[in-house]
């Protein structure tokens, strides 16, 4: 991006907690086509894994939108078994505490009286069977949900057939589910591309985006990405922290006011962290910096109820690499900061703004989890589109990118009828700004026509900055 911050130190201050290891999932799967086994076994063993049809996670965020919520995972062998598997899919409230202290969470388990799965969780795999059918999962909501806690609901797999092995993960999955029923929705049908705006907050208030309605009424902004917060450098502590200048400040402290009405419409908001023209950026932590800076991320999200980060490689200064928390700007430096975030806040959305040495199609392995496992999605540069990086789907990247200040990116009907129809996942905007809506606006409309076959209504009222009193144009 080419809007730079000026910055006011600001940090949240946390304890430093434990060392968290990523529940993961050890193979790249993608519906329709040939799995590639080599990553995850040997051609000797006969491995199981249970994940998420969809999402080929081995966990998954449920928004609960009604009393009933019905999803499918499936089981899957490294290798055709050569004899009958028997599998057995069941609930297993007892992980939830082994997840929590993994994770560092504290999630609740949601009853497993209200958790059915098909056939009693039992099926048989033929000996030229590899995957089980589509096992639907379906959920009830239960008296006394609250909406601001997350529930956790553990899976697990296991058989009773000689020579099939589980690692500690394969045999585990999560769903982890928040109570949704009574928030108003950005839901524009199953499968619906996401959009995502990033707003420039120096400039502009983000309750802004209150005001953009689909014809049917729903809300045409799924993602708020506040840009941006800064990683920076504290030459005499000799640390990384997290610092917001006046405006990011400004939100934060009146949270209720300026970030929770967009997230009650059912929008997610999430926080950019960018370079700060010093040593610290979020490609160039060593290993070590990477899990606490994580930590801090993760303590930062949940204090101020945030639902992610979204990752920007911009205006860092090479390091001094004698520095222990520090490393060669890399690719590799990059993926292990968005693999610890995601570690340690597995319920938040760690997210990539493809630019400098972060690019959802280079993102790494690391500690043998797929990118596709961290990176819940990546959007390109202004005009591009993301590509996926090794166990990521097109529903994982953005189709296109717009900066509507400066008339940057396809915003047409057709391109984004054809990015819909690719399978693309996201389509991202930035800088909206209601002194600009004549030109801006047109061309929301335009997405709008060609990502959900209806019109989106020119807004009657805006939000001017640093204030909550909606006016009339």
């Amino acid at each position: 991006m080419n809007i730079i911050n000026n910055i006011k130190y600001s940090s949240l201050s946390l304890a430093m907690l434990a060392a968290t290891v990523l529940t993961s999932c050890d193979e790249n799967i993608e519906i329709g086509k040939a799995v590639d086994e080599s990553p995850y076994i040997a051609s000797t063993q006969l491995n199981g894994l249970l994940v998420d049809e969809t999402t080929n996670k081995n966990n998954s965020v449920i928004e609960l939108r009604e009393n009933e919520y019905s999803t499918n995972v499936v089981f899957r062998l490294s290798k055709l078994p050569q004899k009958g598997v028997d599998v057995k899919i069941a609930v297993d409230e007892s992980y939830a505490a082994t997840y929590n202290a993994v994770h560092e969470t504290d999630f609740e388990v949601f009853p497993a009286a209200n958790v059915k799965i098909a056939y009693d969780g039992n099926f048989v795999l033929a000996p030229d069977d590899k995957v089980t059918p589509s096992v639907k999962v379906t959920l009830t909501a239960f008296e006394g949900m609250k909406e601001d806690q997350t529930y956790i609901i553990p899976l697990t797999a296991t058989s009773s057939t000689e020579g099939v092995t589980f690692t500690e993960t394969s045999k585990h999955m999560v769903l982890l589910v928040k109570d949704y029923r009574n928030i108003p929705n950005t839901d524009k049908g199953k499968n619906a591309v996401q959009t995502v705006l990033y707003f420039e907050i120096n400039d502009t208030n983000p309750l802004n985006a209150l005001e953009f309605l689909t014809e049917s009424g729903k809300y045409f902004f799924d993602h708020v990405v506040l840009f941006a917060a800064n990683i920076n450098w504290d030459a005499e502590k000799k640390r990384v922290y997290l610092a917001n200048n006046e405006n990011v400040q400004f939100l934060l402290d009146n949270n209720d006011k300026y970030l929770q009405p967009l997230r009650k419409a059912g929008m997610k908001v999430i926080i950019s962290i960018l370079g700060n023209h010093d040593e610290a950026g979020v490609a160039q932590l060593s290993d070590m910096e990477a899990k606490e800076f994580a930590r801090e991320l993760a303590a930062y999200c949940r204090a101020y109820n945030l639902d992610g980060v979204a990752f920007d490689d911009e205006y860092s200064n090479y390091p001094d690499l004698s520095n222990p928390w520090l490393a060669s700007p890399s690719s590799y430096a990059g993926s292990r900061l968005m693999y610890e975030c995601k570690a340690i806040m597995p319920e938040k959305i760690v997210s990539l703004y493809n630019l400098g040495n972060m690019y959802s199609s280079s993102l790494q392995v690391i500690d043998e989890v797929e990118p596709g496992q961290y990176c819940d999605y990546a959007v390109a540069d202004y005009g591009g589109s993301a590509g996926p990086g090794t166990g990521m789907t097109l529903k994982q990247c953005g189709g296109m990118s717009i900066e509507l200040n400066r008339g940057s990116g396809d915003s047409s009907e057709s391109t984004a009828r054809s990015k819909k129809g690719a399978g693309y996942g996201y389509y991202m905007f930035f800088a909206l700004d209601p002194s600009k809506y004549s030109w801006q606006v047109s061309r929301c409309q335009s997405v709008c026509r060609g990502l959900y076959d209806e019109e989106l209504i020119y807004p009657s009222y805006y939000y001017s900055k640093n204030s909550s009193e909606r006016k009339a144009f």
